[in-house]
């Protein structure tokens, strides 16, 4: 059935790569052949298959099959083509896209650098390009209203800080005047009172001045007068005057406007109070003592030490004589001092600060006296000299008897 095979084996060998089919019998006589054209030369390939039938197990015919290999060289040379080009094309569009996002990101490291350079003390011209993408634009035109408002910010800012350094400089100058007015009240509150005590120290000398001029009047009336009794009546005059021009040399030098810093001994000044204060306060049945543990000294101005020293001492006498008592009272002051500081205890026996005020008693114009009797500007003036002038601190507490007042003061190195 040499048509039905020759139909069969072309069905088979429908392939672009096989060149010659051959089918031989056991005698060597071919049986079929086909031949494909080929318009190249191959390089041939050649399969022998013996057929065998699978009854008798007798070599039938032998199939054989020349082919080459030339279609799938082809197929990868045009794969290997196709391969390279879409390489080129990826290349390509990976340069397009590259060169696409590096001009829209040198316009954002520009902006970047921008915003780095700012800087609030210095106004800064706004961010400008001429990229038409528009998330770039969004976002340079948020920066620019963002730097914008923070401009607008600081000038506000600005002009804040000038009114509110303008309202600290009037507050500091209002603050300066009352401190100013609150200085020269207690000045002159203290001067009416070293007034008081000057009558008293004069009362005495006037006396005994005005004794000696009527024991001279009388005498010279009776015809009795003589040069030794006018010697010795001008001695006391004199005597007396020499003191009562002291005591205005005293009262002269302790308000003494002169402000010189410099180390002193406290317990000096606290005696020339004392001695000022003497004649009231033995007037008033009051003694006094000064109990010195401590020789060292301290930094500042005198005059003010003893502002505060008089402050505090004229208010214990009133406090004594606000008692009545008739054994009158006691004012004990001790200077003790640590490594680093010196310590001023003045005590008295006039009953103490009662306790709903003793936290009030150094705020300013808060006064337990009467309002022809006090000011109540001492304490604070006195609070006021201690920390500021003397980087130290003043605090009062009760004892059994009375108002203890400690003075806390950095020793002069």
């Amino acid at each position: 059935q040499q048509d039905m095979l020759s139909d069969t084996i072309r069905t088979f060998f429908q392939n672009p790569n096989i060149l010659d089919v051959s089918l031989i019998d056991a005698n060597d006589n071919v049986i079929y052949e086909q031949h494909y054209p080929h318009s190249k030369t191959q390089e041939t390939i050649t399969l022998s298959e013996p057929l065998i039938d699978p009854i008798t197990h007798q070599l039938q015919a032998t199939l054989i099959i020349s082919y080459s290999n030339n279609f799938v060289d082809e197929l990868h040379t045009k794969l290997f083509m196709q391969l390279i080009f879409l390489s080129l094309f990826a290349l390509l569009i990976f340069s397009i896209t590259y060169w696409y996002f590096r001009k829209q990101f040198f316009v954002l490291r520009l902006l970047s650098n921008w915003m780095g350079n700012y800087s609030m003390d210095k106004t800064s011209e706004p961010f400008k390009s001429d990229n038409t993408n528009y998330e770039i634009m969004t976002i340079t035109t948020s920066a620019n209203k963002m730097v914008e408002t923070i401009d607008d910010y600081r000038c506000q800012m600005e002009q804040i800080n000038n009114e509110l350094e303008h309202r600290v400089e009037n507050e500091i100058s209002k603050r300066r005047e009352k401190e100013q007015l609150l200085v020269q009240q207690s000045r002159l509150a203290a001067m009416g009172e070293m007034i008081e005590s000057i009558a008293h120290q004069w009362r005495q000398p006037l006396n005994i001045i005005g004794l000696a001029v009527a024991n001279l009047t009388m005498k010279r009336t009776l015809g009795l007068l003589e040069n030794d009794e006018i010697d010795k009546n001008s001695a006391i005059i004199n005597n007396n005057l020499a003191f009562m021009s002291n005591t205005i040399d005293d009262f002269r030098n302790f308000f003494n406007i002169d402000k010189e810093c410099l180390s002193f001994d406290p317990a000096q000044p606290i005696e020339e109070v004392f001695a000022l204060l003497g004649e009231q306060l033995r007037y008033s049945n009051i003694t006094y003592h000064v109990h010195k543990h401590c020789d060292q000294e301290i930094f500042g101005v005198v005059n003010e030490f003893k502002q505060v020293i008089l402050n505090i001492i004229n208010n214990a006498q009133d406090a004594i004589k606000s008692k009545q008592d008739q054994n009158g009272g006691k004012i004990e002051v001790t200077l003790r001092c640590d490594a680093h500081h010196l310590f001023i205890d003045i005590g008295d026996t006039g009953g103490g600060v009662p306790s709903v005020i003793v936290e009030r008693i150094f705020d300013p114009y808060f006064t337990t006296k009467l309002h022809n009797k006090g000011t109540g500007i001492g304490l604070y003036m006195s609070k006021v000299i201690i920390e500021q002038h003397f980087e130290g601190s003043l605090s009062v507490s009760n004892t059994d008897d009375g108002a203890l007042f400690t003075l806390t003061l950095a020793l002069s190195r």
